[in-house]
């Protein structure tokens, strides 16, 4: 029987920043305050956000040599975006129970993926449903044989937004949707990631609205390196 493969997008994790959500994880696991359990998953699960900041926007910004206006523009949009998102995980891990930090624990445990090949490198993944990676694929493809990108910008803005979208659900919405979170609770947390969301959008169409093929091939190369199928999650 053909062995089924998974795709993968994710950034390499830093020794300290995988230590520190291991360490998380075997902390919730053996329990304990509450409230001191939250506040060290907040402070792992921002960690894990700002290095995906870096990951997912500062490289490939950087590398794409924007010009000085836009880039001012894209990075006050997505430090806003950045903003919001520590609001929004600071609101839902105040007051946890101990069974929610567990599952928290457990959907850490899928989000440390390690490379099959080479143990020694680990990365912060989320698991891409196929037609979305092909999608991305095509994508990528374009970009490389293609120099006319106003024949598919609009394309390449519409996987990057589905990306996003894509781990929304998987970081955001399945897991909240998991926990015994009151109402209003749920409401404003809605409310904050919607704005993530948008703002993302906004900056994503403000960073690609303008860019030239020359500036989109090293993106496409960095991109590639981004996703993965040979590695397996730590539940594995």
């Amino acid at each position: 029987m053909e062995k089924k493969i998974a795709y993968y997008l994710g950034y390499e994790l830093s020794p300290a920043l995988q230590t520190q959500i291991l360490d998380t994880i075997e902390r919730i696991q053996q329990g304990g305050n509450t409230d001191k359990l939250c506040a060290l998953a907040a402070d792992t699960i921002i960690n894990v956000t700002d290095a995906g900041f870096v990951a997912y926007y500062d490289t490939p910004t950087t590398m794409a040599g924007l010009s000085k206006p836009i880039k001012r523009a894209t990075d006050a949009g997505i430090h806003t975006v950045q903003k919001g998102i520590k609001v929004v995980i600071r609101k839902l891990l105040k007051n946890r129970s101990q069974e929610d930090l567990n599952r928290l624990a457990f959907n850490l445990s899928h989000l440390v993926c390690i490379n099959t090949t080479d143990s020694q490198k680990a990365y912060a993944c989320f698991r891409l449903r196929k037609p979305l990676y092909q999608k991305a694929i095509t994508n990528m493809r374009r970009v490389h044989e293609d120099p006319n990108v106003d024949a598919y910008r609009s394309e390449v803005i519409e996987t990057i937004e589905d990306l996003i979208a894509s781990g929304i659900e998987m970081f955001y919405t399945r897991p909240v949707d998991q926990a015994n979170i009151g109402k209003l609770t749920r409401k404003a947390a809605d409310l904050g990631m919607n704005g993530v969301q948008k703002g993302t959008n906004a900056v994503i169409h403000r960073m690609f609205k303008g860019i030239s093929h020359q500036e989109l091939v090293p993106l496409a190369r960095y991109f590639e390196t981004l996703q993965h199928n040979n590695v397996s999650t730590l539940l594995c």
